[in-house]
């Protein structure tokens, strides 16, 4: 009877995370409004646009491009503008987040980002994210520039030993 009760502690213990109060999304929508999320996704949605003309401009450093082959790439940057814009919308997104939210913190995790995040630091981390986050991407971009050859390289090789029986 002893290892019983103990067992049914013990395995109440173990447990407990599962019964903590799962977020509600009216939290979870506050949240995203105080973190401002709809306008950092409309700065992304800018940000991927840079990101891929700056791809293409790497891409075809060094090559003289005619006006033929100039127009081809000003109109692929246009359509990726445009798929984008109207693919890449909160209102795609925000279901989708609300629930990711949900799913992977709990109510307690969510108010106390609520807490942090209007506090004047948590103001300040807000606004300041988008620009940390820009320049790590193009940190991460500049490291993948400089791996890209090497990866090229690797690519290749692997290519003729698969060539050769």
């Amino acid at each position: 009877m002893r290892k019983f009760i103990l067992s049914l502690i013990i395995g109440t213990v173990i447990s407990m995370p599962t019964f903590a109060q799962q977020a509600s999304k009216e939290s979870v929508k506050e949240l995203l409004k105080v973190t401002k999320s709809e306008q950092l996704i409309d700065q992304s949605s800018q940000y991927v646009h840079q990101i891929m003309a700056s791809s293409i401009e790497q891409a075809t450093q060094g090559q003289e491009l005619n006006a033929k082959q100039k127009k081809a790439i000003d109109n692929f940057n246009q359509d990726i503008a445009n798929i984008v814009k109207q693919d890449f919308t909160w209102a795609k997104l925000e279901p989708e987040m609300i629930q990711l939210y949900v799913e992977e913190f709990t109510q307690e995790e969510i108010n106390g980002m609520l807490e942090f995040y209007k506090t004047p630091v948590g103001q300040s981390t807000i606004n300041k994210l988008p620009i940390v986050m820009q320049k790590s991407l193009k940190i991460g971009q500049q490291q993948m520039g400089e791996l890209t050859p090497k990866i090229m390289q690797a690519a290749e090789k692997l290519a003729k030993e698969l060539q050769t029986k």
